[in-house]
C-alpha cells in the first residue's frame, strides 16, 4: 500500500520531471540600427510586423535597457558577455575583433544547461578559426555573416553556416 506521502511524492517528482522537461524556447532578436519605435509592437503606425508582434505579446520584453556601445560589434559582445566593451577586448568594428576563448557567454550557459542553441545573422566577434568563433562562443549552430563588413554587402557571395562556406 502507498502511503499519502509516498503519492505526494511521487507526484511532485513528476512534476518536477515533466517541468525539466518542458523547459521554454527563448528567442533573443538584436537588431543594429533600430528606432525603438519602429515595430507594430513598440507603435509604428505605418510598419506591420505580426509575427515579431505575437512575440512580443507572448513574451518579454526589455524595454528598459541602454547600448553601452554605439558600435555594433562591441554592443553585441556586451550583450553576449554582460560586460562592458572594456572588459571584454572588442572596441571596434574591424574584422580583427575577437571574443576571447575565457568570457562565458550566455549562448554557452545555455548549452551547458542542455539547450540547443543557433545564430542567424550578423556575427562579427570573430571567424571560424579563432578564438570568436560563434561554435567556440556557445553556439551549436550559425548561419550567415562572420564578418562586420562582409555583412555591409547586400549580395554577397557566400554566407558561412557552421563553419563552412
Amino acid at each position: 500500500m502507498i502511503t499519502r506521502r509516498q503519492a505526494i511524492s511521487a507526484l511532485g517528482a513528476s512534476a518536477l520531471s515533466s517541468a525539466q522537461q518542458a523547459r521554454p524556447n527563448i528567442v533573443f532578436i538584436l537588431v543594429d540600427d533600430l528606432r525603438f519605435d519602429a515595430l507594430g509592437s513598440t507603435g509604428h503606425p505605418f510598419v506591420r510586423t505580426p509575427h515579431i508582434d505575437r512575440i512580443a505579446r507572448e513574451g518579454a520584453r526589455f524595454r528598459n535597457a541602454f547600448v553601452t556601445t554605439p558600435l555594433c560589434s562591441p554592443s553585441r559582445g556586451c550583450f553576449l558577455t554582460g560586460r562592458y566593451v572594456h572588459a571584454h577586448g572588442v572596441t571596434g568594428n574591424g574584422d580583427n575583433a575577437a571574443l576571447s576563448h575565457q568570457l562565458t557567454t550566455f549562448p554557452r550557459l545555455l548549452h551547458d544547461a542542455g539547450y540547443v542553441t543557433g545564430l542567424a545573422g550578423k556575427w562579427g566577434l570573430g571567424f571560424q578559426d579563432d578564438a570568436g568563433d560563434p561554435l567556440k562562443q556557445g553556439f551549436d549552430h550559425y548561419f550567415g555573416f562572420l564578418s562586420q563588413t562582409h555583412a555591409h554587402n547586400h549580395f554577397p557571395d557566400f554566407l558561412w553556416r557552421n563553419g563552412a562556406k
